[in-house]
Order: C-alpha cells, then structure tokens, then sequence
C-alpha cells in the first residue's frame, strides 16, 4: 500500500512576537500585529509558560507554538 501525500501547511510568524501562524491568517491574535513573514526557522512550542524557563528567557507569557528565528 502506497501512503497518501498530504499537503504542506504553510505557516507564517509575526514578526513583533514570534507567534506562529496559518498562512490564511492576516493578523497576529496575540499581539494584533500584521506584519506577518514566511521566513522563519526553528520551533518552539511552550506547553506551560508560566513554569518554562525557556519562555521566560524569550519573553513569552501565553502558551502555542513561537518561531526562534523570524526575519
């Protein structure tokens, strides 16, 4: 049996807080922001914020998937 290819979902970051979102998206939820990019690298995704080190390190208060590296 040949396994079914699924479709690539493109995500984009928000540029002012590093949140990463669906493509069809137009402004950032968490932020309001709008300046929105394709170019970004790295994945973090923070499960508890307020007991993660790492999110304390980057700022970050609410819990989702964030992109380390956004241009």
């Amino acid at each position: 049996m040949v396994p079914k290819r699924t479709q690539k979902k493109l995500l984009q970051a928000c540029r002012t807080c590093h949140k990463v979102l669906e493509a069809d998206k137009t402004m950032c939820p968490e932020c309001q922001g709008n300046a929105l990019t394709t170019e970004w690298f790295g994945y973090l995704i923070i499960i508890d914020s307020h007991h993660s080190d790492v999110a304390k390190k980057m700022n970050l208060t609410y819990n989702g998937r964030y992109a380390l590296k956004v241009r």
